[in-house]
């Protein structure tokens, strides 16, 4: 065993593939190997464990890109579902809750303290297979609390209504956490997708819905991620950079030229009067550090320009601004 090299390891998990056993059947076979070392070096009988440095084998393909409903579209597939239970849409839609934490809900779980929320501190999940549903801690191991647009308000008012704090909040028909594939059935997910002509999307996808929603409507990326349960704001703009695209141009509009000269902002501004709100004109009465006066403008301070014009601390500016954040976060 004290042998074995990590170049060892390595051709063996590529020789695994090369057979025709799959990526992931060959990482459960190396995670088996690394926790056979693991215990080996605990008990003193080899110094390293050479398995911990071999990457596992990826499927080649890239990542499943989510997809987005428009709000329209999103109400459209609500109509479109059957019975009491088309309100999970919504719910995960605009809440952009998992599957399993919207499961795990307790009547308990509302909040009203700053505004209505949910709190979310565990998720229902199946057993491999679609076995028996268990109850487990959420998929970070760190509860959150989620606000309540007010479009969900009076759906939870509705499904809470009647119910101790620890009855399930959307409970299954016949009692229990409701389970998906019974959920999907019931409403008639598949069916409801060809009435209401909008595209196919997953059940998950609803949480992409969210997270595109939010962004669009100008959320911070840290309150994105705060709703969505990320660990990182930076993780939350990988997953969902793309969707602030669009935006991107619309920021560059509102902002004008590249230049900083006034002419720029009028030409590209759609209407909005030039320097309205502003002391001073851009580039003018600066200090001495700063280079917005030159024809190359670099400022060292962009934050002090901003100040400087009250039409940035509008709403709309600050919108804008979070645009622009967005992006470098995202980079």
């Amino acid at each position: 065993m004290a042998a074995i090299t990590a170049a060892e390891v390595s051709a063996w998990v590529g020789g695994l593939v090369a057979r025709g056993l799959a990526p992931a059947t060959a990482t459960r076979a190396l995670a088996t190997l690394r926790s056979t070392l693991a215990f080996a070096v605990a008990d003193g009988r080899i110094r390293h464990n050479v398995a911990a440095t071999v990457r596992p084998p990826t499927s080649g393909r890239a990542r499943r890109e989510g997809q987005a409903l428009t709000l329209a579209e999103l109400h459209a597939r609500t109509a479109a579902c059957a019975g009491s239970y088309r309100d999970v849409v919504p719910v995960l839609a605009l809440a952009g809750l998992r599957w399993g934490e919207m499961a795990g809900l307790r009547v308990g779980d509302r909040v009203s303290v700053p505004g209505p929320g949910l709190r979310l501190s565990r998720a229902v999940l199946a057993s491999e297979g679609g076995g028996a549903l268990y109850v487990d801690t959420l998929k970070n191991h760190r509860a959150r609390t989620v606000p309540l647009v007010a479009e969900l308000v009076p759906i939870i008012d509705r499904w809470s209504a009647g119910k101790e704090p620890q009855a399930w909040l959307f409970a299954a028909p016949g009692g229990g956490p409701l389970r998906e594939s019974n959920w999907k059935r019931s409403v008639g997910w598949r069916a409801a997708r060809v009435a209401a002509g909008v595209p196919d999307v997953r059940v998950h996808d609803l949480r992409h819905t969210a997270a595109s929603q939010w962004l669009a409507a100008g959320a911070d990326p840290k309150v994105v991620q705060r709703v969505l349960g990320h660990a990182t704001a930076a993780m939350t703009m990988g997953l969902y950079g793309h969707l602030v695209d669009a935006s991107l141009w619309q920021a560059a509009m509102l902002i004008g030229g590249t230049t900083g000269h006034l002419s720029d902002w009028r030409a590209h501004s759609n209407g909005i009067r030039a320097g309205a709100g502003c002391e001073k004109p851009l580039g003018t009465g600066l200090s001495d550090g700063s280079r917005l006066g030159e024809s190359n403008p670099r400022p060292t301070h962009y934050e002090g320009v901003l100040v400087r014009c009250s039409r940035f601390q509008s709403p709309r500016w600050l919108h804008v601004r979070r645009l622009l954040l967005a992006a470098i976060v995202g980079c």
